[in-house]
């Protein structure tokens, strides 16, 4: 078609909007004829203007539709012909209708478990009523030009914030102390557990649930706790136990039960179970010191409540002037204050230090927007491919019903019903396989939850947001899908389409074809992604840590006893047939708790000192992990207190190549993240020399870059030892690790027998990398399995249009293999396509996500390579049944019919 010889097309599509539809036919001839007159006459814009006249003086009454048009068919009765002539086209084509509702119900599954997960993440610490005005204090410290920020602050600050700050409406303070046992007195067997130490605001300003008590009183008094109902059960064996007493191991009273809190969600930030009144500890000399004096310290966890449109910076601002005006800092100290939102805990504290707690307590867990932002990412990519699935499926089809859609033009119907029946059609198909993936939905979220260490549910109240974004969007989904063919069927002129028109101009084509590339592209992404997380999670099961770990049995140890009379413990340890070396450490690699970290530096240098962690170790630690001395000696007795030995990280910050005893000065000391201290209230530094050289090692995770690490002997004045470490033989583990609890608990009786084998701790560091791998390539050949859909539509689509041609080419002597590469190569060129376009995106994702590793895996060519054979195979699979069935028919039958 010329449209140099067709008249402008704004104005054709002007004139059809207004034009009445019975008479449009008539009126659109005369005007093209009489165009055509003119423009052979006088010229195109002659033609052009005139035609825009006539277009013009046409629109009046009488040749303008009516609205009385559009109310001559009840909307009830019309939408109950849609259903059933949807209804009835859906049992009509049983093969596309299957595969479009499969490929539907996969794609929603994926998209509804993802959105739970992610949902879960998002409202993290959001079930409290006034969490939108909750914050936690950070403290933001440089002293002399080592910044740290910490989520904690003093006592005072709380304090006085409440009592003088206008903005305020609330503060709590609290302390994780660690870990202490809780006793029946009745029943003395002890049960070891966190303990939380919090003012009486606490259960004021978060909204625990409690089965038992009054939140208002519960922490009010001393000596009184509250306790978990899990906890109630291991130390009673019963849960109702409000107003008996328990024994706390660090408090001379019994404390008594005021309180007992219902199991906290897996979506919040606290893991506590047991909560002490601050007044307990009153009697404490540390309680008693900060009460009357610190402003300055981070020893307490602080979250202050505001009143309502109270901006946080300003609170901030007020804090850093209440606690310069009573204080006064070091030289070369600056101090400053800042306010988190509740809300952000859970995904923005990178870089935050979770302060305020025992070394021995666990931090509170952190999400990682990174992978919140990738699996929204993904579920958008999942649902986005079912849709284009579904409209090339659609549009495959359309042949078929064209000639029934001119019927319904030619007797009046108009353009605006004819889209409401393909949309109303869409919007069936989307409902049904909707349904069937909530349905499926309820039978995995068992699984899943086993599978994500969560409890999602799909409750129809308390998630009521999840369910309007997902409808939203389904339906959203449902437009984009039935919306193409809808507008491209019933845009066509009655005449066109009874005189059997094919849908096989170049736009419709190519916007098809642009959609199956888009939708490969997407699973190449998600193809490259699944190769390198594999390949990464393998990398780091794999890669030698530079220590032994296979069958290292770790032993926290709980009480002095066990650590003064460590060398008869090791002995009888020793003994067990079984056992082949035991060590005593601070630490140990893989370690869950915080490291010490130490300011080193050489004693006959003027360099600066540098940041390094630090182990206190036996003699036995080298051979027990099988570590290796690269220079100098191992330790050998009591002699060694001021001996040290460095990994080669370190000796080369100090430059030292060859251990014989160079001495190293250490003036400050951290308990984790925190800031340094002096070493002794004297700040006389520690000047241990350094004996000793080892082949560096990974004592972190792979995520971390090997850091500077310097091993002392357990006798030294920084970091008393904390751990056995016991090598056994691979035979009858059970009988082994009994035999270590009898030794345990004749040196530790009053401590349970706590363990854990170090190859299951390392793994911890990686569990969820490992999960996201199991999930991504579930997600991915979800992606792939629909995107092939799409794909198997497309071919069905294209085979129908070119039968006629398949059998002149047979006639004219083409081979099977001739037909057979024709009719497969332009879907394997597209998905060849598909994966060039895909390749920088995916590279440039997994890129940003091994930045997460100092130690990672490189990202060759052949992945991409690998990523665009199995897209290609798995095309060309697809779309083969098709082409084979048509390259096997016999051309007698496709030439014979119109």
């Amino acid at each position: 078609m010329n449209v140099h010889n067709e008249p402008p097309a704004s104005l054709m599509r002007f004139f059809r909007w207004y034009c009445h539809p019975q008479i449009q036919d008539y009126i659109e001839g005369d005007l093209i004829e009489l165009y055509r007159r003119r423009l052979k006459a006088g010229g195109k814009k002659k033609a052009d203007l005139m035609f825009a006249i006539d277009v013009l003086l046409l629109c009046r009454p009488g040749i303008v539709k009516s609205f009385n048009d559009y109310s001559q068919v009840s909307h009830t009765g019309m939408m109950k012909s849609y259903i059933k002539t949807g209804w009835r086209n859906l049992r009509r084509s049983k093969l596309y209708s299957t595969i479009n509702i499969v490929g539907l119900t996969f794609g929603i599954v994926c998209f509804l478990l993802i959105g739970l997960y992610v949902f879960d993440e998002l409202s993290f610490d959001r079930q409290h009523k006034n969490s939108a005005r909750i914050c936690r204090v950070v403290s933001y410290r440089n002293v002399n030009g080592e910044s740290t920020t910490v989520a904690a602050g003093s006592f005072k600050l709380a304090e006085e914030s409440r009592k003088t700050i206008p903005g305020v409406e609330n503060v709590t303070r609290m302390i994780r102390t660690g870990r202490a046992n809780l006793v029946d007195p009745q029943h003395p067997v002890p049960v070891q557990e966190t303990v939380t130490i919090a003012d009486d605001q606490f259960l004021e300003i978060f909204d625990f649930p409690l089965v038992a008590g009054d939140r208002r009183t519960a922490l009010m008094e001393p000596n009184t706790i509250v306790i978990g109902e899990d906890l109630a059960m291991r130390i009673f064996a019963s849960k109702d136990v409000l107003g008996r007493l328990v024994q706390f191991s660090h408090m001379d009273a019994p404390m008594k039960i005021t309180g007992i809190l219902k199991k906290h969600p897996l979506n919040s930030s606290f893991t506590f179970n047991s909560v002490m009144s601050e007044s307990s500890a009153y009697n404490f000399d540390f309680f008693k010191q900060t009460m009357a004096s610190d402003w300055l310290s981070e020893e307490f966890s602080i979250y202050v409540l505001l009143k309502e449109g109270v901006n946080k910076d300003s609170i901030a601002r007020k804090m850093n002037q209440l606690v310069m005006a009573n204080s006064q800092l070091d030289p070369g100290t600056t101090l400053s204050f800042g306010l988190q939102p509740l809300g952000d805990m859970h995904l923005h504290s990178q870089g935050i230090v979770d302060g305020a707690r025992n070394t021995n307590v666990d931090a509170i867990v952190e999400g990682n927007p990174l992978y919140i932002t990738a699996f929204i990412i993904t579920a958008i990519f999942v649902i986005l491919v079912a849709g284009i699935n579904y409209t090339n499926l659609t549009t495959a089809r359309a042949s078929t019903r064209i000639k029934e859609i001119g019927v319904r033009k030619t007797i009046g119907a108009l353009r605006q019903s004819l889209v409401g029946q393909f949309l109303v059609e869409s919007l069936m198909t989307t409902s049904i396989s909707f349904i069937l993936a909530v349905l499926l939905v309820y039978l995995l979220l068992p699984m899943f939850n086993g599978f994500v260490n969560k409890n999602l549910s799909l409750d129809l109240i308390t998630g009521y947001r999840y369910w309007l974004y997902a409808i939203a969007f389904i339906v959203s989904m449902a437009f984009f899908s039935g919306g193409y063919a809808a507008w491209l069927l019933s845009g066509m002129r009655p005449i066109t389409l009874l005189k059997g028109f094919k849908l096989s101009n170049a736009g419709d084509l190519s916007v098809r074809k642009g959609l199956v590339v888009l939708q490969f592209a997407l699973s190449a992404i998600m193809i490259v992604g699944t190769i390198v997380l594999v390949m990464q999670v393998r990398f780091v099961n794999t890669t030698e840590l530079g220590f032994a770990k296979d069958l290292m049995v770790v032993i926290d140890v709980n009480t002095g006893k066990a650590r003064s009379n460590f060398q008869a413990v090791k002995n009888e340890m020793a003994k067990i047939p079984s056992v082949r070396s035991v060590s005593v450490t601070s630490r140990v690699p893989g370690e869950w708790k915080t490291f010490r970290r130490i300011k080193i530096k050489r004693e006959d240098k003027a360099d600066d000192h540098f940041v390094s962690y630090m182990i206190g170790a036996d003699p036995e630690f080298i051979s027990t992990y099988e570590i290796t001395l690269l220079s100098g000696r191992n330790f050998d007795g009591r002699h060694d207190s001021l001996s040290v030995l460095l990994n080669e990280t370190a000796a080369r910050r100090l430059g030292i190549t060859d251990a014989h005893g160079q001495a190293v000065e250490i003036p400050e000391v951290s308990s984790g993240d925190e800031a340094f201290s002096a070493l002794n209230d004297q700040r006389i530094p520690f000047t241990p020399r350094v004996v000793g050289i080892v082949k560096d090692f990974h004592f972190q995770s792979l995520r971390e870059k090997i850091a500077p690490l310097m091993i002392a002997y357990n006798e030294n004045p920084i970091h008393g030892i904390d751990y056995y470490s016991v090598k056994i033989a691979p035979t009858d583990i059970t009988k082994t690790l009994d035999q270590l609890k009898a030794v345990m608990v004749k040196n530790d009786e009053r401590e349970p027998f706590e363990y854990h084998f170090l190859d299951d701790q390392l793994a911890r560091f990686y569990a969820e990398d490992g999960r996201r791998q199991t999930l991504l390539i579930a997600v991915a050949s979800a992606m792939i399995f629909i995107a092939c859909l799409g794909l198997f539509g497309l071919a069905t689509y294209s085979t129908e249009q070119r039968v006629k041609e398949i059998g002149v080419r047979k006639v004219l002597g083409a081979s099977f293999m001739n037909l057979f590469a024709l009719l497969s190569k332009e879907f394997i060129v597209l998905v060849l396509v598909a994966n060039a376009i895909a390749f920088f995106p995916a590279w440039w994702a997994t890129h940003k996500w091994l930045e997460e590793f100092a130690y990672h895996i490189q990202v060759s060519w052949w992945v991409f390579l690998l990523a665009a054979l199995l897209a290609a195979s798995i095309a060309l699979l697809t779309v083969s049944y098709q082409a084979i069935k048509t390259a096997r028919s016999n051309p007698v039958n496709s030439l014979r019919t119109e």
